[in-house]
């Protein structure tokens, strides 16, 4: 056996263990793991949970890959007490050793620290799963930047999961009819191809340098982002100074302000541009001082066809007409059928109830 598939068993059993931790016995049960029933439960969480929270505290615990396969999941099939729990999904971990970011830094420059950075800060002002943020100030240019530094080892760690998240899903597919119309097995595919991309930071960079392009005269702000210093575990950009969007009082007026420029910015990305922010969480989300909306983080986006958008368009314009025969229409256009026998008439009465 080789050293691959030990860690690969003993990834299975952390799983197994994390599972019997929550009291998910029945999901242990539904895997059917070789040696399951080996691993004994040595504790238990000691405190009452509702029934969703478990689930949450379950792919925390297994973050960073469970984290994302568990915001992925198709809030059209799910429980809206699930979504609700799923949306307090946290990425935040405590951050590495200054000399093992030093390392990647260093690495992906090609050179020291101290030639490219006149300040690199010790401390990181964020951390999650995959990478963690420092302040710095580049020597050349004198601009205060923010270095997205990724965490060592995290790809192999993601490469790994993923297969196993893979032959989890599958098994979970195979033995529960109740799980079949999530298609778990294509949602991880879909998890595996967005993770792999966003753990490539050059991809990231050339996702601000677009969405940069298409902001130009917006009410939204993108980071610029410095190009000669990025790499595939290194992003660097301009620090931008801003409130945390959850910070803005609710229920002032700046709060309505911002509302209506975040919804013509995704307006905008939508259905104008065809290329939009397919991650913006609150934490994603700054409002400078002159109440610009600052998107800070482009490692996940999507595309959208000229046909799609017009496609997209149409549907809109059928809801606000009330015109349930061409929101059928747009609908079949827009949706994947696996050779199931639409019941034409049956859809159109039921999205009336919409």
């Amino acid at each position: 056996m080789d050293f691959s598939t030990l860690k690969k068993l003993s990834r299975f059993k952390d799983i197994v263990t994390t599972l019997l931790k929550y009291g998910l016995d029945e999901a242990v049960q539904r895997l059917n793991f070789p040696g399951a029933e080996l691993i004994k439960r040595i504790y238990t969480v000691d405190r009452e949970m509702g029934i969703y929270e478990p689930i949450r505290c379950v792919l925390e615990d297994l973050s960073p890959t469970f984290v994302k396969f568990g915001q992925s999941l198709r809030p059209d099939l799910l429980p809206s007490d699930l979504l609700s729990e799923l949306s307090k999904l946290q990425d935040e971990v405590p951050p590495v050793e200054t000399s093992e970011i030093r390392t990647v830094v260093e690495k992906g420059l090609g050179q020291s620290i101290e030639t490219v950075f006149s300040t690199f800060d010790n401390e990181s002002i964020a951390a999650a799963s995959i990478s963690q943020v420092h302040r710095a100030v580049l020597k050349k240019e004198g601009s205060i930047v923010v270095a997205k530094v990724q965490r060592p080892g995290i790809r192999k760690k993601i490469q790994a999961d993923l297969d196993i998240l893979e032959s989890v899903a599958r098994r979970l597919h195979e033995n529960s009819d109740d799980l079949k119309p999530y298609d778990l097995p294509n949602l991880v595919s879909v998890v595996r191809r967005n993770l792999i991309r966003e753990i490539d930071f050059r991809i990231e960079a050339q996702n601000l340098r677009i969405a940069r392009t298409f902001a130009s005269g917006t009410d939204v702000h993108i980071p610029e982002v410095y190009n000669e210093y990025c790499s595939e575990q290194m992003l660097v950009m301009e620090y931008v100074q801003g409130e945390k969007i959850r910070d803005i009082d609710p229920g002032g007026e700046d709060a309505q302000d911002l509302a209506k420029k975040g919804l013509n910015a995704a307006i905008k990305q939508i259905l104008e541009d065809g290329f939009f922010n397919a991650d913006p969480h609150p934490g994603n989300l700054l409002v400078t001082a002159d109440m610009r909306l600052c998107i800070i983080d482009w490692g996940m986006v999507g595309h959208l066809t000229e046909r799609d958008r017009y496609e997209l368009i149409d549907m809109l314009k059928s809801v606000v007409d009330k015109d349930s025969d061409a929101l059928v229409h747009v609908l079949l256009r827009l949706s994947k059928f696996d050779g199931e026998v639409i019941e034409y008439r049956a859809l159109e009465r039921e999205l009336l109830y919409i």
